[in-house]
């Protein structure tokens, strides 16, 4: 964090808490799309010579060259049931005993109580399936104890169990659970799923052609990631509901996150997704920080991605992403870091 003290003659304190925007009507600065692409693919040297070279942040829309559009899990993996929430195909439903990394988040009393909610559903059920999985959701109560979050493996059976708890806690207005299968590596995905998520030709040809890594985000909403920093070019891809993402370019967002970790008076990790980050102090702190701080408004770039939708995150620019539902519907995502 030594490289942060430096900018603080150039710099003004980022971090004043949560008060409103002094200026009303004050719009936080939208990230520049590309152009509209020639018969529907992206243009590598556009791409190469606006955002790549230069690190600048691009938004692609979808229909317009989007490299979320060459996915065929965006097609093949969701749809709608007959209420209208979204759902996981039976594309996707094939692999329900496939093993997954998830993280479950119990951020007040309601939230804690949909997961206890949650447990008791499935062990009522005759199925031997669900029995287990409220025994794997009974060890992360019991060792996540006085935590906001905890982390467990589980089938994807899991995640669909989820959405149909929700829809039922959602119809009675109760608190929904929240879910995410968060940055599971594709590569670890069964086959036919990582045919759906095939590397985009943006990634293959802009760069090197390097793929350090890639992952599929599956959740059920309110989703968030606090801000941090990646070491690598990110495109990030959306495939169903929307994202909101706010990002600094890297001098501002070092200073904001070590302003943060001087508040909180704890030294975080800004590149790894780390349980600190997703609890407690922390995870306040730096949701406040990003999406509540007047000081940003004319600092910040943000954009909203949906369905088809993707942008070009460059290295060391800092963001903060989270789902703009709340109602614990389906929030599907996936991303390349490469060079």
């Amino acid at each position: 964090m030594r490289g942060a003290i430096g900018h603080s003659a150039v710099l003004p304190r980022l971090f004043h808490g949560t008060s409103a925007c002094r200026q009303r009507g004050a719009v936080v600065r939208t990230i520049e799309a590309a152009l509209p692409a020639v018969g529907g693919h992206p243009d590598i040297h556009a791409f190469q010579q606006k955002a790549l070279i230069p690190k600048k942040p691009l938004v692609f829309r979808h229909g317009a060259g989007s490299p979320t559009s060459q996915l065929s899990a965006a097609a093949k993996w969701f749809t709608q049931d007959d209420s209208g929430r979204r759902v996981l195909t039976d594309h996707v439903i094939n692999f329900n005993d496939w093993p997954f990394p998830y993280e479950l988040v119990q951020s007040s009393p309601q939230k804690r109580d949909a997961v206890i909610s949650f447990r008791d559903w499935l062990m009522q059920s005759s199925a031997i399936s669900d029995q287990i999985m409220a025994g794997i959701l009974q060890t992360a109560i019991t060792e996540g104890e006085g935590l906001q979050f905890s982390q467990l493996y589980g089938p994807l059976l899991l995640l669909v169990k989820a959405l149909e708890f929700n829809r039922l806690q959602d119809s009675k207005r109760l608190s929904t659970l929240e879910l995410y299968i968060a940055q599971s590596m594709l590569s670890d995905l069964p086959q036919p799923l990582q045919d759906d998520l095939r590397t985009p030709e943006l990634v293959r040809r802009a760069g090197k052609g390097d793929v350090y890594s890639s992952s599929v985000w599956l959740g059920t909403e309110p989703t968030y990631t606090p801000l941090h920093r990646d070491p690598n070019p990110n495109l990030f891809c959306q495939l169903c509901g929307n994202k909101s993402l706010r990002i600094l370019p890297p001098a501002i967002g070092e200073r904001l996150y070590f302003e943060v970790q001087v508040k909180i008076r704890q030294h975080g990790n800004s590149r790894i997704r780390t349980t600190e980050m997703m609890e407690g102090d922390e995870r306040a702190a730096l949701h406040d920080a990003v999406w509540s701080n007047d000081e940003l408004v004319e600092l910040l770039l943000e954009t909203e991605l949906g369905p088809g939708d993707a942008l070009f995150i460059p290295d060391g620019w800092w963001h903060s992403v989270k789902s703009t539902g709340t109602d614990g519907q389906l929030n599907g995502s996936a991303n390349w870091w490469f060079r």
